[in-house]
């Protein structure tokens, strides 16, 4: 499609980004005893998604979880968007999360689902926690 003079475009910035630059939701699902944890963490790089994933894996709450899920989608300096999602050994769980932060058109973010397995298999359910999660943090 090509423009005419007359014709313009507007654009309209509807992207989220999270105001704080860490925010942690402990425990924000239990379901038949496994818990569920969020942490929502604004970043500009990779190297700081790095730095942030290694600083939760060594702290001492976050240790003892069973999976660290995350995902990410950082702002480039020539407007492209880089994404990238990591399951920590719950399958699919990655992709959850980044469909989340893709339906919020999502900056310059990272977010990590945490689960401590409760001793009873969740089956599906657990995507549903997974993304359910995601939501409560991100805007509607």
């Amino acid at each position: 499609m090509v423009f005419q003079e007359w014709q313009f475009s507007l654009w309209f910035d509807d992207s989220f980004t999270p105001k704080e630059s860490k925010q942690v939701f402990k425990e924000i699902i239990i379901d038949r005893k496994s818990k569920y944890s969020v942490v929502l963490i604004k970043v500009d790089s990779i190297e700081r998604v790095k730095s942030e994933i290694k600083d939760i894996q060594n702290d001492s709450y976050f240790a003892k979880a069973s999976h660290n899920s995350y995902s990410y989608r950082i702002k480039e300096n020539n407007w492209s968007i880089l994404e990238w999602k990591n399951d920590d050994g719950e399958q699919g769980a990655g992709m959850c999360i980044l469909r989340e932060l893709q339906r919020v058109n999502a900056e310059n973010t990272l977010l990590v689902v945490t689960r401590f397995y409760g001793g009873i298999q969740l089956h599906n359910d657990r995507f549903k926690n997974v993304i359910h999660a995601a939501k409560m943090v991100l805007p509607i």
